[in-house]
């Protein structure tokens, strides 16, 4: 059983992005549910990201297990390491492209990108703190072997 007093830094960091994002992606989806794809697929601006029903589906599919990843620290920490890379990933392609992955549309590709290295920074940020608290690595996984 766990108990939300003992969570950690990285448990508490993945709940907080994860509801923020969850939370983006339910307005964004409200906002324009559309599953238009190409060049000039509708999307609408919330908080910087252009969003429409696949951006939404994405952000929950990226955020949503983080509500059961941040039951556990070394789930949490290995949880925003690879959800840094997968969220930071896309942003590199919407640098060079109103298209991602063929998919997503992007009208303001450039400010896209700029969210997705943020939350890609705050997500390896918040990791790497945890680890630096805990000594390593090593230390921050321990919980696994259990």
């Amino acid at each position: 059983m766990f108990r939300i007093s003992n969570w950690s830094f990285a448990q508490w960091g993945l709940l907080v992005i994860s509801v923020f994002h969850l939370t983006q992606a339910i307005i964004g989806f409200i906002a324009e549910p559309s599953f238009a794809t190409g060049p000039g697929a509708p999307t609408v601006q919330i908080l910087g990201m252009d969003y429409n029903g696949w951006h939404a589906l994405a952000g929950l599919a990226l955020f949503g297990p983080g509500l059961v990843f941040c039951l556990r620290k070394s789930w949490s920490v290995l949880y925003l390491l690879a959800g840094a890379v997968a969220g930071g990933l896309p942003g590199v392609w919407a640098l060079f492209s109103h298209q991602v992955a063929y998919v997503f549309t992007f009208p303001h590709n450039i400010t896209d990108a700029v969210v997705h290295f943020i939350t890609a920074a705050v997500m390896a940020g918040v990791a790497v703190i945890q680890i630096r608290l805990d000594g390593g690595l090593r230390r921050s996984l321990a919980d696994l072997r259990r």
